[in-house]
């Protein structure tokens, strides 16, 4: 077991975001605290004290001395799968060797392509059209969300092209970047897009690995049959 405490709401897609990534190292978090959004639990003043900013995920690991406290999900991605980066054969596991610059230029294409590209048009969409109205009860724009459909389009036909040459969003190995783009991914194929894969067989074919992963079933299917 680590000496990590997560804080989390397992129900929104940056923490799951993070808990795919914990899942998928093997990490086993010494304590997991809950804080529910919607309660606004993550701008109390205990809460603030431990993060700043008032948002969830973050953690505290206390195996660093004095104990790290990180916040924003992809950052603390990429600490645990620094921290924790080899399995039982010594082999890098999720993040690139720094040795390999060809590796490493790949990793970073791909992360930014994820931030700046897919979850500036996915995010915005998948709220509009399902957690605005799932769980603050208002109804989505409608023209906002046309728009940002035709905007998504264009970005799964860049990383489709992509594909061609490499099987996965940041080179020829699965690591956290792929894990980046699976909650929205999951609303979108699962509520609010259907038919947003269709004619683009690699990216079919790239999805159909990641709903295989045993941390897709763990954090993404369970948390909706809870």
């Amino acid at each position: 077991m680590s000496e990590i405490t997560l804080y989390t709401d397992s129900r929104f897609p940056c923490p799951q975001r993070l808990a795919l990534v914990i899942h998928e190292l093997g990490i086993k978090p010494k304590n997991i605290q809950e804080t529910d959004i919607l309660k606004s639990e993550h701008k109390t003043p205990e809460f603030l004290k431990l993060n700043p900013s008032g948002a969830v995920p973050c953690i505290r690991d206390d195996q660093e001395n004095p104990p790290l406290h990180l916040s924003e999900s992809r950052a603390i991605a990429r600490y645990l799968a620094h921290r924790y980066r080899c399995n039982g054969d010594g082999l890098s596991v999720l993040v690139p060797d720094f040795n390999d610059p060809v590796a490493l230029a790949k990793f970073e294409e791909g992360a930014s392509i994820e931030l700046t590209a897919f979850d500036a048009t996915a995010n915005r969409l998948v709220f509009e059209e399902y957690f605005k109205p799932t769980y603050f009860h208002r109804d989505p724009d409608r023209s906002m969300a046309e728009s940002l459909r035709v905007q998504l389009g264009h970005v799964f036909d860049t990383l489709e092209q992509r594909l061609k040459d490499q099987p996965f969003m940041a080179g020829q190995e699965l690591t956290v970047v792929d894990l980046f783009y699976l909650p929205y991914m999951f609303h979108l194929t699962r509520q609010v897009w259907q038919s947003c894969l269709e004619d683009r067989p690699r990216l079919q074919s790239w999805w159909s690995k990641m709903t295989k992963l045993g941390a897709f079933q763990a954090v993404l299917i369970n948390a909706v049959t809870k």
